[in-house]
């Protein structure tokens, strides 16, 4: 697809139908149609149902069209995965380039939930209930029954972590109490975390599983001392809770309050023998801003780590996932796809699906040319150092700030720290000379670079937790 109908597409906001005219509803209701059922015919029963069936059409001003979603997960999986497949359809239909723009819309009662899809890594969304009900998280999220055991794949890469895991679920409480998952983004852990959780209820099914995000954890506890229900609150995570699974606990991080409340829940579920299990993308000695005492106590348990996968594992994931999506996947297209993404296996399987709709809605065959020409964007060759780019995303991805700002003149300490250590590490990894990199940082001087990499060294003999940080990030860009 064209870069121009790439740029069409807006960022999610959070929609409603104030100001829309019934005509335009009318309109985005009628092209919509149209375009699922063209789409439903050419893609996989599970790819349409899963990505697109969920999707309403809000209102069409113009050249663009408006569609609502109540997940912004689900909007974003959309956007980045399926995106071109659904601007050619329109512009088919149009007779000229059209752009979408996507807004969160709560859904309405009695309104169907629609299942997330089966990618590692995801958190499932909830609506905010009106300020009188419970809070989401209170309601407790549903384990996902996709994500097994068995419907993990298993390599070098991540079978201790899966070993672990196993142990917990067949024993909870017992073996390995707590565990500490670890890896990077789309490697698996929440399918791990879904998969101790089914195999637990299955054993027992009167089981008290409460799985959550450190978010949701974060948003209950602000409505229980809003609402002066702090009895219930701990009632819900300590008494009324068998297994407790968190997931991203290095959002707690500067949260004090959170921490404090966790750190209570904790010793109560522990020393009750209740099975905790926490997943996080860092090492509990590389959270900034996370308590020493939380630390320790993860060290009572066992701390697992889970890695890229292998390209072997690579291959044979793509290979359960078409099976799974009813893709005809060539054994050539598999070790194509396996062996140039590398990244992570939400965006593996995320390139199988945009290959594998684009290959249906254009009738071509699904072939190694034609996921190169699809897929050039993400493609990398073998044996390729991460780009400035690249660096850049991931230390602010790490550091929680965004890359315009890396590459921006802003002077906030948070970001004029993470702007030098992407500096530090462009140096590090990239053959790059200081003007250069001055260049790619949005048009800074040399001597911003060298006064970056100077200052970080320095740093990371003063500091501890920013060496850890910047060491993590290395060895994460490196592999």
């Amino acid at each position: 697809m064209s870069g121009t109908l790439s740029t069409a597409v807006n960022n999610t906001v959070d929609g409603s139908k104030a100001g829309i005219t019934a005509e335009s509803e009318r309109a985005a209701i009628d092209l919509w149609t149209r375009a699922i059922h063209r789409l439903k015919g050419r893609l996989s029963r599970h790819t349409f149902q899963t990505y697109f069936e969920p999707i309403k059409p809000v209102s069409l001003e113009g050249d663009e069209l408006t569609l609502a979603h109540s997940s912004r997960f689900m909007i974003d999986w959309v956007r980045d995965n399926l995106l071109d497949v659904l601007l050619q359809d329109l512009e088919a239909q149009l007779g000229r380039q059209c752009g979408v723009k996507f807004v969160v819309r709560e859904r309405a009662p009695g309104e169907d939930v629609a299942e997330a899809p089966a990618v590692p890594d995801s958190t499932p969304q909830v609506t905010s209930p009106p300020p009188s009900e419970p809070p989401p998280s209170s309601r407790q999220l549903q384990i996902n029954l996709k994500y097994t055991f068995d419907s993990f794949v298993v390599g070098p890469s991540n079978q201790f972590a899966v070993a672990a895991c196993t142990a917990v679920a067949n024993s909870p409480g017992k073996a390995y109490n707590p565990l500490f998952l670890y890896g990077g983004v789309g490697l698996g852990k929440t399918h791990l975390v879904h998969a101790v959780g089914n195999h637990a209820l299955r054993q027992n099914p009167n089981c008290h599983v409460v799985y959550l995000s450190s978010e949701s954890f974060t948003n209950d506890l602000i409505h229980a001392l809003e609402q002066h229900r702090m009895p219930e609150f701990r009632a819900r995570y300590r008494e009324k809770c068998d297994i407790l699974l968190l997931d991203d606990i290095q959002f707690l991080s500067n949260k004090k309050q959170t921490m404090e409340e966790f750190f209570h829940t904790f010793n109560a579920l522990h020393e009750a023998g209740k099975q905790i299990f926490v997943t996080s993308d860092k090492l509990p000695t590389e959270i900034d801003g996370f308590e020493e005492r939380l630390r320790s106590r993860f060290q009572w348990g066992l701390i697992a780590d889970i890695q890229p996968p292998e390209v072997e594992t690579r291959v044979a994931i793509l290979k359960k996932k078409a099976a799974t999506d009813h893709i005809a996947l060539p054994d050539d297209v598999a070790l194509f796809l396996g062996t140039h993404i590398r990244s992570n296996v939400r965006e593996l399987e995320g390139s199988l699906i945009r290959l594998a709709a684009f290959a249906s809605l254009t009738g071509a065959a699904l072939t190694v040319e034609l996921a190169q020409d699809v897929l050039k964007n993400i493609l990398v060759v073998r044996g390729d150092k991460p780009d400035v780019e690249t660096i850049i995303k991931v230390v602010a991805e790490a550091m929680q700030v965004k890359p315009q700002d890396i590459k921006g003149d802003r002077r906030q300490q948070n970001i004029a720290r993470a702007r030098q250590v992407a500096m530090y590490l462009t140096r590090r990894i990239t053959a790059l000379s200081y003007p250069v990199i001055g260049e790619k940082f949005g048009g800074k001087d040399h001597s911003t670079v060298i006064n970056a990499e100077q200052r970080i060294e320095e740093l990371m003999n003063q500091d501890p937790d920013l060496s850890r940080t910047v060491q993590s990030l290395f060895r994460r860009l490196s592999s």
